[in-house]
């Protein structure tokens, strides 16, 4: 009998220094995870710091950003490596503007719609009430499911106003329909969310027919090639009347044939194996950096 109290007491003892232990261990591990995010959130700090110093010294020219198609560069910062690109903030359309317009003008609703029958879009008139219940302030939906505030509190701000809430878009428009279509990453080739100007320079066929609904399918063929970057109107391969017009606000879009913001990324990984990203947007006139966007740092 004693010797089994004994054993017990033994036992007992034994699990008690094993919890330490183990509670010992796992503070030690969260310890151990909390310094190394907080050496990436250091590091990502200084490649923003870096970085803007570095663009803010350089003159970019239209010629630099046009040809130099996203400007892709390696870096080796000493403890971190990484991916560097910047590219044109003015190649896609604001969704936002677009969208306000298609309330007023009857010929880019039409033009809006048939652009997503030709996409082979299920239910366009769906989608359609989905983006619009999206940017208005009200609860009233335009057609039966179409208002998602519910479930989603950053609607009806008057804007979509991230790849986020388009993807929720989307999402609940690919629930609704069974259509499996809509893809965030196309859209996000076309539209942007931001910005009232759109360089003509990097204009795709459908940014062309959704701006320009009046434009023949040659000239947006010409147009969409960009074989030359267009420094003036007289550039643009289509007749002079039309040079002129193109460049004309269309759709809540002003056009222009030159770049005054340029969109940043950079995706790294650090000598602590945390990896993140960052992006922002820098005007060249004076150099002043915006939009600024930081991903969760990510530690194994």
């Amino acid at each position: 009998m004693r010797r089994g109290i004994v054993l017990f007491i033994t036992l007992a003892i034994l699990l008690m220094l094993s919890g330490v232990i183990f509670l010992f261990l796992h503070q030690s591990g969260v310890v151990k995870k909390s310094v190394r995010q907080n050496i990436a959130l250091v590091q990502t700090n200084l490649i923003l710091n870096d970085m803007s110093g570095y663009l803010k010294s350089q003159n970019f020219t239209q010629d630099d950003i046009f040809y130099g198609a996203g400007i892709p560069v390696a870096l080796d910062l000493g403890p971190v490596n990484g991916m560097f690109s910047i590219d044109s903030a003015d190649r896609t359309i604001n969704i936002n503007a677009y969208l306000k317009s298609l309330e007023k003008e009857q010929v880019v609703l039409e033009t809006f719609l048939q652009w997503l029958d030709e996409r082979k879009i299920k239910d366009p008139q769906l989608l359609l009430a989905l983006l619009l219940d999206t940017m208005d302030k009200d609860l009233y939906p335009r057609i039966p499911g179409s208002e998602i505030r519910r479930t989603t509190p950053w609607f009806q701000n008057g804007s979509i106003p991230n790849r986020a809430a388009l993807e929720t878009v989307l999402s609940v428009y690919r629930q609704l329909s069974g259509d499996t279509r809509p893809d965030t990453q196309r859209w996000e080739e076309i539209f942007g969310f931001e910005g009232s100007v759109f360089d003509l320079n990097y204009a795709g066929p459908d940014q062309l027919r959704l701006l320009f609904p009046n434009l023949d399918p040659g000239a947006v063929e010409r147009i969409a090639a960009h074989n030359s970057r267009y420094e003036k109107a007289g550039d643009i391969p289509v007749g002079e009347e039309l040079q002129m017009e193109l460049l004309q606000p269309h759709a809540g879009i002003t056009p222009v044939l030159s770049t005054r913001e340029v969109a940043v990324h950079i995706d790294y990984t650090g000598a602590q194996e945390c990896s993140g990203s960052l992006t922002f947007r820098m005007g060249l006139k004076k150099k002043k950096i915006t939009r600024l966007t930081l991903s969760t740092v990510r530690c194994p």
